[in-house]
């Protein structure tokens, strides 16, 4: 598994799969940045050789051979709030699961809309299967970050980086390929000296 399906595997946080044996089998990931999109639609044409169609803000795969690999490896469950952390990540690298992680931010993680005028900056990650969270969580904690602790906001669970150190660190460490986060975090790193 190289790192760009560790990647996929998180972004996938952002996605869908609709699969009815015999019928249908797709895969929807729904986001606003475009570039993004591409960039995800060029990991999958380059790991499962599939180009997906691109609508708008929504990418859709639908075959049910390369739709079938991926559920394997993500190890996807319906309803989301029930897809646990892939196994194949859990075992993975340090490095790895870094990718992981980036790709997960990216597809559910925030920050301030502008950083230059908060008070408090931070990264967040959100999701709403709490074992998900939970390992994103304890595996910054084992890199030496100190996340807040893991709350449910509403209709999903939450846990932010709040400290300076951390926000750098963690800015330092992503691999940020969504293009509003990447200007965002930009910004965000000038504010945590």
């Amino acid at each position: 598994m190289n790192q760009k399906i560790c990647y996929l595997l998180g972004a996938l946080r952002d996605g869908t799969f609709d699969v009815r044996q015999g019928k249908n089998y797709e895969l929807r990931i729904y986001q606003d940045d475009g570039k993004w999109l591409d960039f995800v639609s060029k990991i999958l044409e380059q790991n499962f050789g599939l180009k997906p169609h691109k609508i708008g803000k929504l990418l859709r795969l639908s075959n049910k051979k390369v739709v079938g690999k991926i559920l394997k490896i993500s190890e996807y469950v319906k309803p989301q709030k029930m897809w646990f952390t892939p196994s194949c990540i859990k075992g993975s690298s340090q490095e790895k699961i870094w990718w992981y992680v980036s790709g997960f931010w990216d597809a559910e993680g925030g920050l301030p809309e502008n950083p230059t005028m908060q008070t408090q900056n931070y990264v967040s990650f959100d999701q709403k299967n709490k074992e998900s969270l939970e390992f994103v969580r304890n595996f910054l904690i084992s890199d030496g970050f100190r996340p807040t602790n893991l709350t449910y906001t509403g209709n999903v669970w939450q846990f932010r980086l709040t400290r300076k150190e951390s926000v750098r660190k963690f800015i330092e460490r992503i691999h940020c390929f969504h293009g509003g986060k990447l200007a965002r975090l930009k910004k965000l790193y000038a504010c945590v000296p």
